[in-house]
C-alpha cells in the first residue's frame, strides 16, 4: 500500500527533525552541496545516453534569505514557491526519472512542492514514464555562535512496478519489502546487494519483456547516481573508497556496517577460541566516537532444547585511518586466515579446515549437552571461565525481590571502554576470572541458568541479548528467504533432532557447569572435556586407613543402596520402603571424631567406589540467616538429587547440635530443623562429618544408616599414608622430574616453595604430587620467558 502525500510529509518532518538532533555535518560539505545545479552535472549523468534528468530544488522564503546571510548562496538553483511551469511539465513526460533537492532549516521549517500539483503528477506518472524520484535533502541548523552547516540525507520513491519488483528481489534478503515502493539513505540493502544489483542492471536475457529491459535500464540509472552523489555524505565518502576497502581488504570505523548484512557469518574470540556467529542486524553509520554495534547469534543449549541466542558485540571507534579486517575483534568468515602464518595454504584452504573443526566441535558439544541424568559428569584439565562469586548459590535478590530482572546498571553488551579494537576481548574480561582447572566437573545448563541473574555473561565476557531477534509481520516471517537468512526455523530445536552441518558450525566453544573440587560454576572448553572415569574402588581398598568391619559396612550398604535405586526405577524396589511414600529412600553415614583422621577421604573414596560425583558443601555455602537456610539447603539437595552426586556435608556441627528452649537458640533449633525436614525426602548419599559430639539431637539421629566413629591414627597407619604420599612425589620425580629444565639451587627452591604451600593450604604440611606439579610448572614458565636472556648469558661466557 502507498502512503498518502500527508503521511508522507509526517514522516519526513519527523525524521528530518531527529537527524537534525545528530552531529552535525562539516560547515563545508553542505556549503558543496547546496551548490548543486539543477541541471544535471557531470558525475550523475547517466551512461544511458537516451534518458534524460530533470533535477528541480526546493527552498523556503526563509532558507533563502538565511543563505544570502551567510555569502553562501547557491548558483542558478531555481527558488520556486511549490508550481510547476508548462516547461516542466513537458520535461517531464521525456524524463525517466527526477533528481529534486529540498531544504530544511530550524527557522523556516521544510517546503515540499504543492499537494494538489504532486496529486497531478502521480495520476499522470501511473502510465510508467516516471520510474523514480530521486530527493537530496540539506538540513541546516544554525550553531549558538551562528555559523551556518549542513547535514545531507536523500530517499528515494520508486514509481515504476516493474522497478519496485526488480528491487525487491534483489533486496528483499536483507529486509527490504519484495515490492520497493520508497528506500532510504544510506541504502543498506542495496549496498549490501550492490555487485548483485550491478550485475541485474548490466545482463540481458533473451525472454526479457521490454519492461524488464527498462526495469534493469533505470537500475542502472539509480546505481549510478547512489554510487556517484547520494545526497548521504558518508555514503559517498564510502562509495569512493569501496574499491581500496575491497582490494586491500581493510575497511574505516564509519563503513563497519558494509561488512555485516543479516545472514553473514563472522568469526568471534569470546573464550580464547574461535567462534562463528550468524549476523542478525548491526548499526548504520554512527556518529564518531560511537562503538559500533551489532547483533549476531549462535546456536545453544539451555538445558531443554537447542535455539538460538543473541550477543551484542561492538568495536569501539579507532579513529579514520583504515584497518585490516581480519585483525578486528570480529569479522566476516571470508576474510578468514590461517593462524599459522608459515603455512602455505590458501585462505579457501583454511576457512574449508577451520569449518570442518568446529564442525567436529559442534558435534562434540551437542553429545555433551544432551547426556542423561546421571552421566553429567566428565573430567577436566584445561583453562576454564569463572563465573561470579564462589558460592554454590551465588544468586541474590534484585531490590524488588525478582531473580529474572535484568539490572539497569548491566549493558547486554560487552561493556566496553577502549579506544583501540585489539583490546575488545581483554577489556570485559579480566585475567582473575580465567583459572586452570584439573577435577571433575558437572555439565548442567538448566542449573546454572536457574542459579544465575540475566545479566551474568554466558559466552566468555559476553551477556545474552535480551531483546527481540527479529521484527518482522507475520507475512514476513513465512517468506522463506527470510526464514533462510535469519534461521527463523531453529528456535525450540528438539534434543533429539539431528543438526546441520550450519548448525554444528555455530555452536559454542564451552559448556556451562559447575566445578566440583573448585565449589565453582563456570564455562568449560569443550576440548578439554573427557568422560569421566570408571568406578574405582582403588582408593577406598588401599588408601583410605579405616578398619576392615568399617570399610565393609560402608562398601555394602553403598552398593547395596546402588542397587536399590536401579531396582526402584525398574518398578521393583528392593529397599524397605517408609509408611509415607518418597521417604527415607537415602543412605546417611555420620563420620566423626578428631580432625585429619580420614573422614573426608572417606567420602571422596566412596564416590569413586560408586562412580558417581562427590559434592562438597559447608556452613559457608549454606549460610546461617534462617530465612535463607532451608531455601539453601534444598537446592544443595536438589543438585545433588539432579547429579546423582554423594553429597558430603562438611563440618555440619550447627546442624546437629541438640535443639533447646529459650530465644537464643531460636536460630539454631530452626536450622536442625530444616536439616531434618530436607533429610526426610532425600533419596542419595549423604555424608556428614563433625569434630564434636557434644550433644546430638535425638530426631538427628533416628535418621542416620551408619555412624562411624575415627580415632586417633596408629602408628601402622600413619606409616601407609607417609608411604602413600611418597610414592606418588617418587613416580612423579621419575616421570617427569628428570626432564625439567632445572638446576640444583632451582630444584631445591620447588621442594622448598611446595612444602611451604602444603603448610598453608590446609594439607596439614603434607607435600602432594600436586603441590610440586604447581610449583614447577611455575618455575618452568619463568624459566622459558627468560630463555633468551639465558642463552646470551651463555654464549658471552663460553
Amino acid at each position: 500500500m502507498i502512503p498518502s502525500p500527508e503521511a508522507r510529509i509526517s514522516e519526513l518532518q519527523h525524521r528530518y527533525i531527529a537527524i537534525l538532533e545528530s552531529r552535525i555535518a562539516d560547515l563545508e560539505q553542505g556549503k558543496s552541496l547546496l551548490n548543486e545545479k539543477t541541471t544535471t552535472p557531470n558525475d550523475l549523468k547517466s551512461p544511458i545516453a537516451t534518458s534524460q534528468t530533470n533535477e528541480k530544488s526546493v527552498l523556503s522564503p526563509k532558507s533563502d534569505s538565511n543563505e544570502e546571510q551567510n555569502g553562501i548562496k547557491p548558483d542558478n538553483v531555481e527558488i520556486t514557491d511549490g508550481t510547476q511551469t508548462k516547461e516542466d511539465e513537458a520535461n517531464d513526460e521525456k524524463s525517466r526519472y527526477e533528481v529534486v533537492i529540498c531544504h530544511w532549516d530550524i527557522e523556516g521549517g521544510f517546503t515540499t512542492k504543492d499537494e494538489s500539483k504532486k496529486e497531478e503528477k502521480k495520476e499522470k506518472d501511473k502510465d510508467g514514464r516516471k520510474a523514480f524520484t530521486f530527493r537530496k535533502m540539506v538540513m541546516k541548523n544554525h550553531f549558538r555562535d551562528g555559523p551556518l552547516a549542513a547535514t545531507q540525507t536523500s530517499d528515494v520513491e520508486i514509481e515504476f512496478p516493474a522497478l519496485r519488483k526488480l528491487l525487491g528481489k534483489i533486496t528483499s534478503k536483507w529486509g527490504w519489502s519484495e515490492t520497493v515502493y520508497t528506500c532510504h539513505s544510506p541504502y543498506s540493502a542495496l549496498i549490501s546487494s550492490w555487485d548483485e544489483a550491478m550485475h541485474e542492471a548490466t545482463r540481458a536475457d533473451d525472454d526479457d519483456t521490454e519492461e524488464d529491459r527498462q526495469a534493469r535500464a533505470d537500475l542502472k540509472e539509480l546505481l549510478h547516481i547512489i554510487g556517484t552523489s547520494s545526497g548521504h555524505m558518508k555514503l559517498d565518502q564510502y562509495m569512493k573508497s569501496r574499491d581500496t576497502f575491497i582490494s586491500e581488504q581493510s575497511i574505516n570505523h564509519t563503513a563497519l556496517w558494509t561488512l555485516f548484512p543479516p545472514g553473514t557469518l563472522i568469526v568471534a574470540r569470546p573464550i580464547d577460541e574461535l567462534q562463528i556467529f550468524s549476523v542478525q542486524s548491526c548499526d548504520g553509520f554512527v556518529p564518531e566516537e560511537d562503538a559500533f554495534e551489532l547483533i549476531c547469534f549462535a546456536f545453544d543449549w539451555n538445558g531443554v532444547e537447542f535455539n538460538r541466542v543473541a550477543f551484542e558485540l561492538s568495536i569501539p571507534y579507532w579513529g579514520a585511518d583504515r584497518r585490516s579486517i581480519s585483525e578486528l575483534p570480529f569479522y566476516p568468515l571470508k576474510y578468514y586466515k590461517p593462524e599459522d602464518s608459515s603455512r602455505d595454504i590458501t585462505s579457501e584452504e583454511a576457512i574449508e579446515e577451520l569449518k570442518t573443526r568446529l564442525i567436529k566441535r559442534g558435534e562434540r558439544y551437542r553429545e555433551i549437552c544432551i547426556s542423561k541424568k546421571g552421566n553429567q559428569m566428565f573430567n577436566y584439565n584445561g583453562v576454564a571461565h569463572l563465573q561470579s562469586g564462589r558460592k554454590i548459590m551465588p544468586r541474590t535478590l534484585g531490590s524488588d525481590g525478582d531473580y529474572s530482572r535484568r539490572s539497569d546498571s548491566h549493558s547486554s553488551t560487552l561493556g566496553l571502554n577502549t579506544k583501540h579494537p585489539e583490546a575488545q576481548a581483554q577489556s570485559y574480561v579480566s585475567k582473575r576470572q580465567f583459572m586452570k582447572m584439573v577435577g571433575s566437573a558437572m555439565i548442567d545448563f538448566a542449573s546454572f541458568f536457574e542459579y544465575f541473574s540475566p545479566d551474568e555473561p554466558i559466552l566468555g565476557g559476553y551477556r545474552a541479548y535480551i531483546g527481540e531477534l527479529e521484527i518482522l509481520s507475520p507475512e514476513r516471517r513465512l517468506n522463506p528467504t527470510i526464514r533462510e537468512v535469519y534461521k527463523i526455523d531453529w528456535d525450540k530445536h528438539p534434543r533429539n533432532k539431528k543438526f546441520t552441518k550450519e548448525q554444528y558450525l555455530l555452536c559454542p566453544p564451552r559448556v556451562l557447569g559447575y566445578a566440583l573440587k573448585q565449589k565453582q560454576w563456570a564455562q568449560f572448553l569443550v576440548d578439554h572435556l573427557k568422560p569421566p572415569n570408571a568406578a574405582d574402588a582403588t582408593t577406598f581398598e588401599n588408601k583410605l586407613q579405616l578398619e576392615d568391619e568399617h570399610k565393609e559396612l560402608i562398601k555394602y550398604s553403598v552398593q547395596a543402596h546402588q542397587q536399590g535405586r536401579e531396582y526402584g526405577v525398574r518398578g521393583r524396589s528392593k529397599v524397605l520402603d517408609d509408611f509415607t511414600p518418597d521417604k527415607g529412600k537415602g543412605l546417611v553415614i555420620l563420620l566423626y571424631g578428631h580432625p585429619g583422621v580420614g573422614k573426608t577421604l572417606t567420602a571422596e573414596s566412596v564416590a569413586l567406589l560408586a562412580g558417581k560425583p562427590l559434592l562438597s558443601i559447608g556452613v559457608s555455602d549454606i549460610g546461617l540467616e534462617g530465612d535463607k537456610v532451608e531455601d539453601n539447603l534444598e537446592k544443595v539437595f536438589d543438585l545433588a538429587g539432579k547429579w546423582e552426586a554423594v553429597l558430603l556435608f562438611d563440618e555440619a556441627d550447627v546442624f546437629l547440635e541438640s535443639r533447646m528452649e529459650g530465644e537464643n537458640n531460636l536460630k539454631r533449633n530452626a536450622m536442625v530443623s530444616v536439616l531434618l525436614r530436607v533429610l526426610e525426602f532425600y533419596e542419595g548419599i549423604l555424608i556428614l562429618t563433625t569434630n564434636r559430639m557434644r550433644s546430638f539431637d535425638i530426631a538427628v539421629q533416628s535418621r542416620i544408616h551408619i555412624a562411624i566413629k575415627y580415632e586417633e591414627l596408629f602408628q601402622r597407619q600413619k606409616l601407609n599414608i607417609f608411604t602413600s604420599f611418597l610414592d606418588q612425589l617418587e613416580a612423579w620425580v621419575k616421570k617427569d622430574g628428570g626432564k625439567l629444565p632445572f638446576n640444583g639451587r632451582q630444584i631445591r627452591n620447588v621442594v622448598s616453595t611446595a612444602l611451604g604451600v602444603a603448610l598453608k593450604d590446609g594439607s596439614n604440611g603434607r607435600v602432594k604430587r600436586e603441590h610440586l606439579v604447581t610449583i614447577a610448572e611455575h618455575t618452568k614458565t619463568f624459566k622459558q620467558d627468560l630463555s633468551s636472556q639465558e642463552a646470551i648469558y651463555k654464549s658471552q661466557n663460553r
